[in-house]
């Protein structure tokens, strides 16, 4: 049984490698770890057979609490598992004693192949002098390992576009195909529009002409009636207006002297003089009664108005009405005379 230890601040990215790695038999996941000091305490507490590390982790990151594992637990197998696509970490990591690097997107099956070659792979304990050897040799392996997955993948990469500009290239070629069918349809259905076009303007164009005159003509008298009305109406206003000032003018002129003339009779007969409220009260009627009449004479001029407006809403409508009759007995006739019975009597 292979124990592991787990270390990575993502604490879903470790759920998930428990998850695979438990599914496989020979493996156990022991502990899980979230930084660097973690790592050392979890080591030196369970000794697990292998560390999956990462790299970049808050407070003591991978790299130095790989330095520490591999001088304090020399039996203890490293595997940085990194997002880092670069040659310079994987070289940091084996100097700093790893013996595997993976990227994090790598698949579960690679995960477990590298962890059960990294656990079989052990080299028995050689004397002082040869451990540069075994550390060149086992750096050399890691690297060529490394660098035959990345060409690998490369090389997949590499045919799946192949694959993918191939298959693109027959598709372009079938669409310029169809594309070509359906410009050719489209010219020759717009030579025979073309034709019917002009068979059409030279059958219609004299009643075009004169339906064009005509309209111009009724939008002609059209404005004029309405400039014709617009000016009755400003005139009739104009005159009411000045009636209707003159009236208010006598009215207060009246009031007026009506007023001085109660003053001074009030002067004189003081005993039999009634309050000015009533003789304000009287007058402000006799007043109202004049201004009754001409708010009257207001709204019975609005109510001309109006109806002068609804007369000449109804003739524009009669005559859009007029020209849009008029367009659809000539489309009809045309379409009479495109009808194959039409033509058939023709020849005829």
């Amino acid at each position: 049984m292979i124990s592991i230890l787990l270390v990575d601040d993502q604490a879903l990215l470790c759920e998930v490698l428990k998850t695979w790695l438990e599914v496989e038999q020979d493996f156990q996941v022991v502990g899980v770890a979230h930084n660097g000091e973690q790592a050392l305490d979890q080591v030196e507490v369970l000794q697990p057979d292998i560390v999956l590390m990462d790299i970049d982790m808050p407070g003591m990151n991978g790299l130095s609490a790989t330095k520490i594992i591999c001088e304090r637990f020399p039996q203890v197998k490293v595997i940085f598992l990194s997002a880092h696509d670069d040659d310079n970490y994987l070289g940091k990591s084996l100097k700093a004693g790893a013996k595997g690097y993976l990227l994090k997107n790598t698949t579960a099956e690679e995960l477990a192949h590298k962890i059960r070659a990294v656990y079989h792979n052990q080299t028995p304990s050689l004397p002082k002098s040869d451990d540069s050897v075994i550390v060149l040799k086992t750096q050399l392996e890691e690297l060529i390992e490394t660098y035959r997955h990345k060409f690998q993948k490369q090389l997949e990469e590499g045919q799946f576009f192949l694959e993918t500009l191939n298959q693109t290239n027959n598709y372009e070629h079938k669409i310029q195909q169809r594309l070509n069918e359906l410009e050719n349809l489209l010219i020759d259905k717009i030579d025979n529009c073309d034709q019917r076009l002009i068979q059409l303007e030279i059958i219609n164009g004299n009643t075009w002409e004169s339906l064009r005159s005509e309209a111009l003509e009724l939008q002609t008298q059209m404005n004029e009636s309405n400039r014709n009305l617009s000016s009755q109406m400003n005139q009739q206003i104009v005159n009411l207006r000045r009636e209707l000032d003159t009236q208010l003018a006598n009215a207060l002129e009246d009031w007026a002297r009506q007023r001085a003339a109660l003053q001074e009779w009030a002067v004189q007969r003081d005993e039999m003089r009634p309050s000015l409220e009533e003789f304000e009260i009287k007058y402000r009627t006799e007043l109202m009664a004049v201004i009754n009449p001409m708010r009257a004479s207001f709204r019975d001029i609005d109510k001309q108005m109006r109806m002068m407006r609804n007369c000449m809403i109804a003739a524009i409508l009669t005559a859009a009405m007029s020209l849009s009759l008029a367009s659809w007995v000539l489309v009809s006739h045309g379409h009479e005379n495109n009808s194959p019975a039409a033509n058939t009597s023709e020849v005829n």
